[in-house]
């Protein structure tokens, strides 16, 4: 068995080898036997036996030397067989798996010279296809067939009679059928003579496709000529293409050297068109009020006779804050409006089979429309504007342009523009930083409105100036007289209304020397003391005021007395009442007659301290 073994583990020999290895190893199998069962038997004995054996192998058949040949599977007997294809000119292809099809069509027993001429052609044209050796369509492979087909049906023009429908998601030559293609290099030929008929859109993208990858060798120039021809008459008629079409547009200018300018594109979004670029800064109220987070729309200073000026106001700020940005390294338009950023989603002629080897080169352009065409990390890249308004920063120069308006016209109470307002939109944002907390930054939105208004002739009013009936200004208006019997019976109403709403079962004792302190009522002794600071309220500020001291209630009136002094949630909760319900009733009334709250995070506006003290020492 030793023998046996060792034969398996040998590799492979000739016929004669393992004959004699066999033969070897029997008779050594054999000896050993015999040896065995005779071992009592005599030595001539035992020397017939084995020879007698070794006779039998001797005289055995020998078996001739030849070839292994595989067995054969006898063919299928099929009861109906098709009958063999007929020789044709134009043999039937059968269907391979590792190239393209295309529908067959009968060809015509009687065909003219044209006709004849284009099947020839045709068929030639197919001959030429790459096949791939991986039993499927590479993408690379179908690029080669299309240039090699494109280069060989260059030259070719027809004038076909139908016009065959396609509806191909990614046209090719080999996969059109001989109608299609012969619609297909119809209309192709009335493009090239400056006719445009109906098309359907594969035909009008494998145009395309040809002149991408410069089929026909035509230059670069020539090729971008037939891009913009097709955009003009094709892109806005045929779905999808409009957004496609601009993108192969600019792809290939990107990669080519045309000398000519790129066609206009529709803009892909409105807000991308209010850009600060090329110092054009008017006409932008709208696009700043839509984001901001001042609400400068609700303002009682803007009307229709103030807008102008706002307009020509934000204009004069706009161009003084580009000229303070621009020697700091910072471009107003990404600091307000957005910034750009790398797509990275973007590849060149995409959902398009296009050689960049048959492309003149990648160079940097900008394509005029927030997009540019930049290398990073020495690859091509796409940048797009990204649109990110900054609205805290936005508020602060509507509010600081309406501030300086305010106080030239005289028209509403003194505003104030806090550098508070844009704090999150500078934020990890070092040259920003560095420029707004500037001392001369809180200065250029003032100096160019003032510049403004003094080119206008807005000069802010005299305040101890004397005029006669016919020359005081528009802007003042009359003297307005406080019945202060009527106010005593409006805040008497105002009292039972709010002890109408507040649960009993939660108001606590309330010790009588404190109802006292913050009574309302108008004593005898103090009547003509608080009349006179009545009047003073009234000749010092606006008639919004006055309106607001004549609408608050005792209980919110006392409820600002008590947050000047610090205690305005505990005043309120003592009563039973939520704070911010009775801060949102003052700052509704205050919206209503001054144009903006008094009260904010729990506290009294420090802008608004002196008037609402006023209100409150005549009120108490």
């Amino acid at each position: 068995m030793s023998g046996f073994k060792k034969f398996i583990d040998t590799n492979g020999k000739s016929f004669e080898e393992i004959k004699k290895l066999i033969n070897d190893m029997v008779s050594g199998v054999v000896d050993d036997i015999v040896d065995d069962v005779t071992e009592f038997a005599p030595k001539e004995v035992r020397r017939y036996i084995k020879q007698k054996i070794h006779n039998a192998q001797e005289s055995a058949d020998p078996v001739e030397s030849k070839e292994y040949k595989p067995e054969k599977i006898p063919p299928r007997l099929e009861e109906f067989t098709d009958p063999p294809p007929p020789q044709s000119k134009y043999p039937f292809r059968p269907f391979e798996p590792n190239s393209v099809w295309y529908p067959h069509e009968a060809v015509p027993e009687h065909m003219t010279p044209q006709e004849e001429y284009m099947l020839d052609k045709i068929y030639e044209m197919r001959g030429l296809e790459k096949i791939s050796k991986n039993s499927y369509i590479l993408i690379r492979c179908a690029l080669d067939n299309l240039i090699v087909q494109g280069d060989f049906m260059f030259d070719v023009e027809d004038d076909f009679e139908r016009r065959a429908f396609c509806c191909l998601d990614m046209p090719l030559y080999g996969a059109m059928s001989n109608s299609q293609l012969r619609t297909y290099f119809t209309w192709r030929t009335d493009v090239r003579h400056e006719k445009f008929p109906e098309a359907d859109k594969p035909y009008i993208v494998l145009y395309c496709l040809e002149l991408m990858n410069k089929i026909g060798g035509i230059s670069s120039d020539e090729a971008f000529d037939g891009l913009c021809a097709i955009w003009e008459n094709y892109g806005k008629s045929v779905p999808s293409l409009d957004s496609q079409l601009p993108r192969w547009i600019k792809d290939f200018y990107a990669f080519n050297n045309i000398t000519k300018e790129l066609p206009k594109f529709p803009e892909s979004g409105k807000r991308r068109a209010f850009t600060f670029d090329n110092d054009d800064f008017s006409g932008k109220f709208e696009f700043l009020a839509d984001n901001s987070t001042y609400p400068i729309r609700e303002s009682v200073f803007l009307t229709e006779e103030t807008l102008p000026l706002m307009e020509g106001a934000l204009e004069a700020a706009l161009r003084a804050l580009s000229e303070y940005f621009k020697p700091r390294g910072l471009n107003l338009t990404e600091i307000l409006c957005g910034s750009m950023r790398t797509v990275y989603s973007w590849s060149p002629f995409e959902d398009a089979m296009v050689d960049l080897d048959r492309q003149d080169g990648f160079r940097e352009v900008d394509t005029g429309e927030r997009e540019r065409y930049r290398k990073k990390r020495g690859a091509p890249a796409l940048e797009r504007f990204e649109f990110s308004p900054a609205r805290g920063f936005i508020g602060y120069i509507l509010k600081s342009a309406e501030s300086e308006l305010r106080a030239r016209t005289g028209k509403a109470r003194k505003l104030t523009a806090k550098i508070t307002m844009l704090q999150y939109d500078i934020c990890n944002k070092t040259k920003l930083t560095a420029a707004v907390e500037n001392a001369e930054f809180e200065t250029v939105i003032p100096k160019a409105v003032n510049k403004f208004c003094d080119k206008m002739g807005i000069f802010p009013k005299k305040k101890n100036a004397k005029t006669t009936d016919s020359e005081y200004s528009e802007y003042v208006r009359e003297k307005v007289e406080i019945d202060v019997s009527k106010l005593e019976k409006i805040r008497e109403e105002s009292d039972e209304l709010a002890k109408k709403l507040v649960i009993p079962e939660e108001i606590p004792e309330i010790d009588e020397e404190k109802i006292t302190e913050i009574s309302v009522k108008i004593s005898e002794d103090d009547f003509s003391e608080r009349t006179e600071q009545f009047t003073e309220l009234a000749d010092n500020s606006e008639d919004g005021w006055q309106i607001l001291a004549w609408c608050l209630t005792a209980v919110q009136i006392a409820a600002l007395d008590a947050l000047t002094k610090g205690n305005g949630a505990e005043f309120c909760r003592e009563r039973g009442l939520l704070p911010e319900t009775v801060y949102e009733q003052i700052n509704t009334a205050a919206l209503e007659n001054i144009g903006d709250v008094i009260i904010e995070n729990g506290e009294i506006l420090e802008d608004y301290s002196e008037e609402i003290e006023k209100i409150i020492w005549s009120a108490l």
